[in-house]
């Protein structure tokens, strides 16, 4: 970043600079070249065979898949597409398998855009009754064309009560600033809304890549939500069940292995394979 940018950021009322009384250095300690948090670890595999179940399952859609273009190509704003920048390629895989599966009578999202996309393409192709909730302040426009009930303020100037009316199967989607800081919309989800939600709701959390830390790059951005997370798988595993860890599943050669055919059927786009989601059910 040139100097003139570093000053722009600095003095703009559009970022805010944290100050530290000693210095911290951001960096990954576990994964990316270190082990794996190990308990968290072990906890996380403990479900592997249920995670190899529904990949397996995955696998139906495999024809559904190759027919998603690559962003480049894709001219419909309401599609979605490979290679977006947002949302990779198993993440992509497991939002539109999941809704099918679980046939949610409400998809409630915080954070919406590809996702969405995703999630209505499922409804529509499976001739679901699904209604789509959108929270975020400033989603794509092409986004309240696709959502029956729309609320456009930050999650945390929101009344989300009616996220406990949520019942089995429905599904809640969290894609937000993804840093723990006073006020902000990921720590209001994780210390007034997570501890509340109904059993049997589907959650699905992004950009969390337990049991390993974040990346480099993601440290970088001061990311620091899936810290709330693994203090609560910690805690309590047994209620909330990771049912897709997909960064873990994307550093397993087993369960990696098991979607190598809905890939090499869209060998030809080039696409990445990774993913970022972490869902889990509440019990």
């Amino acid at each position: 970043m040139n100097l003139v940018k570093k000053i722009y950021k600095f003095l703009s009322p559009h970022y805010q600079t944290l100050f530290l009384e000693y210095p911290v250095k951001f960096e990954a300690r576990f994964g990316h070249g270190k082990p794996p948090h190990e308990i968290l670890y072990n906890l996380i595999d403990r479900y592997k065979n249920d995670y190899s179940a529904l990949l397996k399952e995955f696998l139906n859609y495999k024809d559904i898949f190759s027919s998603i273009k690559v962003c480049d190509e894709e001219t419909n704003n309401i599609n979605p597409c490979w290679n977006n920048g947002f949302l990779p390629g198993l993440d992509i895989v497991a939002l539109y398998s999941l809704i099918n599966k679980f046939k949610p009578k409400h998809y409630v999202e915080i954070g919406s855009g590809y996702s969405t996309k995703v999630a209505y393409k499922a409804i529509k192709d499976n001739s679901l009754s699904t209604k789509i909730t959108s929270l975020d302040p400033y989603p794509r426009a092409e986004i309240d064309q696709i959502s029956d009930e729309i609320i456009r303020k930050p999650l945390e100037k929101s009344d989300f009560e009616f996220i406990f009316d949520l019942k089995p199967n429905d599904i809640l989607f969290i894609d937000n600033s993804h840093r723990i800081l006073p006020n902000s919309d990921a720590t209001v989800f994780f210390t007034e809304i997570f501890p509340k939600i109904p059993k049997g709701v589907i959650v699905h959390i992004h950009d969390i890549y337990l049991p390993y830390d974040y990346p480099q790059f993601m440290c970088n951005r001061f990311y620091s939500e899936q810290y709330m997370l693994a203090a609560y798988l910690l805690a309590n595993i047994d209620k909330y069940k990771p049912i897709l860890p997909n960064y873990f599943i994307s550093k397993d050669s087993e369960l990696k292995e098991i979607l190598k055919p809905i890939w090499e059927n869209l060998e030809c786009k080039n696409i990445e394979t990774h993913g970022g989601s972490f869902w889990l059910l509440i019990n």
